[in-house]
């Protein structure tokens, strides 16, 4: 009994927690996928992603997709509204993006809270791993119907998934143009990657409704040898960028990232490890300038 009461409290803690403190305001140190941190004061924190300020009077939006995820499930938790199944659902969904098993089932537990002949919530609980003492809730002895009747319950039919509708019909029509002025090859197979697994297409000199202007500078500054062999490498690079539409000559957006000092036992690494902390620091402004264009 008091293990499956201390369950019960956690999943009310949990809630309570989420609905009731707020984030914004407070400094934050962001744990990315790349495995850089982006230090910043939160502007607001919403189920896409957060606003941080890093200074400079510039605002950077993060989708949770870039973070890790795992160490900021605290945070993505306030953004969830537990009155509404679609939001729980959500949280739901970002747990088992980034395998947080026990996570994702409580949260289904909440959801089943809400609603508990929600067929596919409980399709998901039954393949996750039980949490002792957190009991699944049940639906009164009738197996859910397949096309259950309206009622006035927070998520009727005519709003299953409220953020959906907005990303697929649009992102897909802007097609992006990388024009480099420095000629690299994998800088430039890098940035095409990442715009497609933004939902990006990309486009041509012809064809494109958005330009973006690249020049990447890398510059060996030591590579000492003895008898021949590299004892080591250091790079200075500068990554400038700037965000056009399309016909237009003033950018919408610029910056310059800058890196100093990388090294690494050989020349290969040291230029490998300068151009993807260049790129991976310029992409999330420049999404984030493309995504204002929308």
């Amino acid at each position: 009994m008091t293990r499956v009461l201390s369950a019960s409290m956690l999943l009310l803690l949990m809630i309570a927690t989420a609905q009731g403190q707020s984030a914004v305001g407070e400094n934050l140190k962001l744990s990315l996928k790349s495995g850089e941190v982006l230090e910043g004061k939160i502007k607001a924190v919403d189920e896409d992603g957060l606003r941080l300020d890093i200074g400079d009077g510039i605002d950077l939006f993060v989708r949770w997709t870039y973070t890790r995820g795992d160490k900021h499930f605290d945070l993505r938790k306030k953004a969830t509204d537990f009155t509404k199944i679609q939001s729980v659902l959500k949280l739901a969904d970002f747990c088992h993006d980034f395998a947080m098993d026990e996570q994702e089932y409580l949260t289904l537990v909440a959801a089943l809270k809400l609603d508990p002949t929600h067929r596919e919530a409980r399709e998901r609980i039954s393949k996750l791993p039980k949490v002792e003492g957190t009991p699944i809730p049940p639906i009164g002895g009738e197996e859910p119907r397949p096309d259950p009747k309206p009622d006035p319950k927070p998520d009727p039919k005519p709003d299953p998934k409220p953020e959906d509708p907005l990303p697929p019909p649009t992102r897909g029509t802007f097609k992006v143009w990388l024009e480099h002025k420095t000629e690299d090859a994998v800088a430039d197979e890098w940035f095409k990657t990442e715009l497609k697994n933004l939902n990006y297409k990309i486009g041509a000199k012809a064809d494109h409704e958005i330009r973006v202007e690249l020049d990447l500078k890398l510059t060996l500054t030591k590579n000492p040898k003895f008898m021949g062999a590299e004892l080591y490498a250091i790079y200075d690079g500068t990554l400038g960028w700037k965000v056009f539409k399309k016909g237009e000559t003033k950018p919408v957006a610029e910056g310059t990232e800058k890196a100093k000092d990388v090294r690494y036992d050989t020349k290969a690494e040291a230029l490998a490890a300068c151009r993807k902390s260049l790129m991976q620091d310029a992409l999330p402004e420049i999404h984030n300038a493309m995504e204002r264009l929308r």
